[in-house]
C-alpha cells in the first residue's frame, strides 16, 4: 500500500499524546496512518510516552498500540549522528530538544516523514514533516 508518495512516518510524542487523549482530528489521522501500516516507532519515542503515564493501565494501552506498528532500533551510528546534529544546530543558534533530534536523524536515515506540530522541527535541515 506505501509508494514514493506515501512513505512511513515517525510520528512526535506530542501527536501520540493527542491520539491517547483525545479524539480529534489528529487522533483519527494518525489512527488512518496506523491503520494503513505507514506508522514507525522506536524506544526514544515509546519511553518519553511512558514516563507521563498516570496508571498501568495507560501503560498498557500505549504498549498494545507500539506492538502494532513497525519498530526501529536507535543505533550507535544514530546516536553519533544525533549528537553532532545537535552541536550543529546549537552552534548555529537552534537549540532544539535532544529527543527530538534524535527523532529528526532517524527520519533521515530511513527518509520518512515526521508528523508532528512542534515548530522547531522546521528548524532541522534535510527532513520531511507532516504539518497538521
Amino acid at each position: 500500500m506505501r509508494t514514493k508518495n506515501n512513505p512511513k512516518v515517525i510520528v512526535d510524542t506530542y501527536i501520540w499524546i493527542e491520539f491517547f487523549r483525545t479524539k480529534s482530528k489528529i487522533s483519527n489521522h494518525l489512527r488512518d496512518l496506523i491503520s494503513n501500516d505507514f506508522v514507525v516507532g522506536n524506544g526514544l519515542i515509546l519511553a518519553e510516552l511512558i514516563q507521563g503515564i498516570k496508571t498501568n493501565s495507560d501503560k498498557e494501552v500505549i504498549i498494545d498500540v507500539f506492538n502494532t506498528i513497525e519498530y526501529i532500533e536507535i543505533t550507535r551510528e544514530l546516536w553519533i549522528e544525533s549528537g553532532d546534529l545537535a552541536r550543529e544546530l546549537r552552534s548555529s543558534g537552534k537549540i532544539i530538544p535532544l529527543s527530538d533530534v534524535i527523532i529528526a536523524c532517524c527520519a533521515r536515515k530511513y527518509q520518512y516523514h515526521i508528523f508532528t506540530i512542534d515548530k522547531h522541527f522546521q528548524d532541522i535541515p534535510n527532513i520531511k514533516i507532516i504539518n497538521f
